[in-house]
């Protein structure tokens, strides 16, 4: 079988069509179905790391050293960045760190979300992200989730927390109280 001549620009095409689509499709979904087309999505990504090896043969690019992944108000940080994209399709990313995060302007709802974990971890045949070991998703003002695991379904909207194995690092959930507002027309 002849070998496929590929170019420098292959993979990198690749990374950013794979990253394109993570942006889009993952980590920052975890507010409602109705932001799907955020103004973050028509900015460039924008990716700094001290490193980068890709593996075109086994369809793995490994970003690496204090790895930064942008666009428009998404950002995506971590301390090693893994694509798997075989045959040019993206497949699974995982980022690590200590921690990994990622924090999205939510435009419906005006803030921020942050969230955190040794590994955050998205499947794009599954549609999910799990957040792993010391996870946190935090929208202050709002509230806190942290457990050893968190669980996010994007297709079904499901969240599911769980604690550790040994019972030392239980789910927690914090509810900030609602900023009382003040009927209109009361004189303070």
């Amino acid at each position: 079988m002849p070998h496929k001549k590929t170019t420098a620009m292959q993979p990198i095409n690749t990374l950013y069509r794979s990253l394109f689509a993570l942006c889009i499709l993952c980590f920052f979904s975890l507010t409602s179905q109705a932001e799907t087309n955020t103004p973050d999505e028509e900015h460039p990504i924008h990716i700094t790391a001290d490193r980068l090896e890709v593996q075109e043969q086994t369809g793995m690019s490994t970003y690496s050293g204090n790895v930064n992944i942008q666009q428009g108000s998404l950002e995506l940080t971590g301390d090693t960045v893994t694509i798997i994209h075989p045959n040019g399709q993206l497949n699974m990313v995982k980022a690590y760190g200590a921690p990994a995060k990622f924090k999205r302007f939510s435009q419906v709802e005006q803030s921020w979300i942050n969230g955190q974990a040794n590994l955050i971890q998205y499947n794009t045949e599954y549609k999910t992200i799990l957040l792993s070991g010391n996870a946190k998703i935090m929208q202050p003002g709002k509230h806190t989730i942290t457990g050893s695991n968190i669980f996010y379904d994007v297709s079904k909207q499901t969240l599911m927390a769980k604690g550790s194995k040994d019972g030392q690092d239980r789910v927690s959930v914090t509810f900030d109280p609602a900023t009382p507002k003040t009927p209109s027309g009361d004189k303070e």
